[in-house]
């Protein structure tokens, strides 16, 4: 894996696979670039990818957000990566989950002429829910489950960030478990992966393989954020002018596809994938279908 150094100095994992116009993919929470692999390969070919390992994930676990918003310290990261790659040229952008929001928060904080065609994938343009916006994370059990994650944060935020995983509190680390294993088992769309997703999470070694735990603040700061902040991006959609193809899983329960659909509305050259037997994460779900858009997208 190469290093990309960051706009504070860290240096970012990322893996390079193909040859061709440079495509950039960001994975989600809970998620790294590993997981593009049975997508980019079959493409490797056609596109050159870089797939950058985000703070807290895969490579760059052990790294901490530079920001009190993490989706400003990854926009940061993004740019540098762009940076690095782009040498001018503009790129392919794709972003699965927080991935794609990060991305949104990128074209915020750094406008669109660094990108050619943008992919957003199974994301809704607001994470939090209101008055005029039910399609936020959870859907409609989103405020309860968003609730329910306060008391451990609130106790995690009276902890020295400082402090080795083995030596949190017993009670914190099952319940820090509890909430992981139910995040993900959101994320799949079928019985027998979230009972399986469930139950390895709850496995303290298995799912430090999975999630990797030693740097459990970089998890907490993600997760506050997603308590604490709207992260609403529909204001700037109508000025986001770059091709965009939005791919949306109907029956995702992380995010409803009614939201994602309102974003393609929104966008001024998009265009709506609906994958009818896709969860939140597609890349499982309709890996064929998956391949085959991307390739339209950025081909």
């Amino acid at each position: 894996m190469a290093r990309v150094t960051a706009h504070d100095g860290a240096k970012l994992k990322v893996r390079e696979i193909g040859r061709g116009p440079v495509v950039i993919l960001l994975h989600g929470f809970g998620m790294e670039s590993r997981h593009w692999l049975p997508i980019v390969l079959p493409l490797a070919h056609k596109f050159r990818f870089v797939l950058p390992d985000l703070r807290g994930f895969g490579g760059s676990s052990r790294l901490t957000c530079s920001e009190s918003c993490v989706l400003t310290s990854h926009a940061k990261d993004l740019d540098a990566i762009i940076r690095a790659y782009g040498h001018g040229k503009p790129v392919g952008l794709g972003g699965i989950s927080m991935g794609a929001s990060t991305a949104l928060r990128y074209m915020e904080m750094f406008g669109t002429e660094a990108i050619r065609h943008y992919a957003h994938i199974d994301q809704a343009p607001r994470i939090s829910h209101g008055p005029d916006w039910p399609w936020g994370i959870f859907g409609e059990l989103g405020p309860e489950r968003i609730r329910g994650w306060r008391p451990m944060l609130d106790q995690v935020a009276k902890i020295d960030p400082q402090t080795p995983y083995e030596n949190l509190p017993v009670s914190l680390r099952k319940q820090l478990h509890e909430d992981l294993a139910g995040f993900m088992a959101s994320a799949l769309s079928r019985g027998w992966m979230k009972w399986g997703a469930g139950r390895l999470m709850r496995v303290p070694y298995i799912a430090r393989q999975l999630v990797p735990l030693d740097n459990w603040y970089t998890l907490y700061q993600h997760m506050r954020a997603y308590t604490e902040r709207e992260y609403d991006f529909r204001p700037i959609l109508p000025k986001l002018e770059v091709p965009t193809t939005v791919i949306a899983g109907r029956r995702s329960e992380m995010y409803p596809w009614e939201g994602q659909a309102f974003m393609a509305d929104k966008l001024p050259n998009a265009r709506l994938v609906t994958f009818e037997h896709s969860g939140h994460v597609p890349l499982i779900d309709q890996p064929i279908a998956c391949i085959r858009t991307l390739s339209k997208a950025f081909g």
